[in-house]
């Protein structure tokens, strides 16, 4: 089982690639990125609020360390209702440790954007796609 501390270390983390990756691209303007503790419901632990070419944007992050293909699609669907109940433009996103090519696919597939820490993300947010793919191998340690 995942301690507080663990899951709080692997947030930080998160939200750090996640920064990272936005500051890569010019046409995006972070304006802000906060940790929020789950509500009622809804899945967002890590909420960026961008400006892409001036418009406003929403990321809603889930950050998770099961990535079995069962708990992808059931973060993906919680995910999905959390980006339905915020407002405006609404990007979800999950970020965990390590995505197979399954559960960036199982991603691909509903739409939502993903990160993992070992350098992969596809993400669509209004007029920007943003893609990159590791050369590393996934190590099971």
């Amino acid at each position: 089982m995942k301690t507080d501390r663990a899951a709080s270390e692997l947030e930080v983390r998160a939200a750090a690639a996640l920064r990272a990756l936005l500051e890569q691209v010019s046409a995006v303007k972070l304006r802000e990125l906060k940790h929020e503790p789950p509500a009622r419901g809804h899945a967002a632990e890590i909420v960026a609020r961008i400006d892409v070419f001036g418009h406003s944007h929403t990321l809603a992050c889930e950050v998770n360390s099961d990535l079995s293909p069962s708990k992808v699609r059931a973060s993906l669907k919680k995910m999905q209702d959390c980006a339905a109940h915020l407002a405006g433009q609404t990007t979800p996103v999950l970020i965990a440790p390590y995505f197979s090519p399954e559960a960036q696919a199982l991603c691909k597939e509903s739409r939502t954007g993903f990160l993992d820490l070992q350098g992969n993300a596809r993400l669509t947010v209004g007029e920007v796609f943003i893609g990159k793919r590791s050369l590393q191998q996934h190590s099971a340690a």
